[in-house]
């Protein structure tokens, strides 16, 4: 049912739950938009509050002093975990609100506590099989950015974003070094 509401004989069904099983209102939401980058836009933003909501009030990665659980066990001068490294990152936090990066734990975290996973958001199926690909690796990447990466599902163009978006990263991580010395 999830894959042929994309086509196009779809395009005038409205979808309804006949069930109190609320988990499923955001996917019968996401079914109802029949415009594709909305319904994108939707989904994203939609596993987005659901990560957001699992893990409201909830310190996982065990920052103290801008350090996580592994940097205060190094002992060393890194900050910020493993958003170190991110072209996004300010003192105030993520400036955007990135899927990939907020599914990311490394395994100190997946041992210590539960953790979300791709799997867990259902909503997610509603993406293609490709636009899944793409969004399991897409980290260190603007909000927007992903969601145009998913509009065009172009694995192509995706794979030469990646590389522009990592030579970006080294050279601002060079520059970064340079500015500490």
């Amino acid at each position: 049912m999830v894959f042929c509401s994309k086509r196009f004989w779809f395009k005038k069904t409205k979808f309804v739950l006949d069930s109190h099983y609320n988990e499923l209102n955001p996917i019968i939401e996401a079914l109802n938009i029949k415009n594709k980058k909305q319904r994108i836009t939707y989904i994203y933003d939609k596993a987005c509050e659901q990560i957001d909501d699992y893990y409201q009030n909830k310190n996982i990665c065990g920052f103290k002093n801008n350090k996580c659980y592994v940097q205060q066990k190094l002992n060393n001068k890194a900050i910020n975990g493993c958003c170190r490294i991110c072209l996004y990152q300010s003192s105030k936090g993520c400036t955007t609100k990135n899927l990939t990066c907020k599914l990311f734990t490394c395994s100190e975290v997946e041992k210590r506590c539960k953790v979300i996973t791709f799997d867990d958001l259902k909503i997610l199926n509603l993406l293609s099989f490709r636009n899944r690909m793409i969004l399991k690796s897409d980290y260190f990447s603007k909000r927007e950015d992903v969601i145009n990466d998913l509009y065009i599902g172009s694995m192509f163009i995706w794979c030469i974003k990646i590389i522009v978006r990592m030579i970006n990263t080294i050279y601002v991580l060079k520059r970064k070094k340079i500015e500490e010395k």
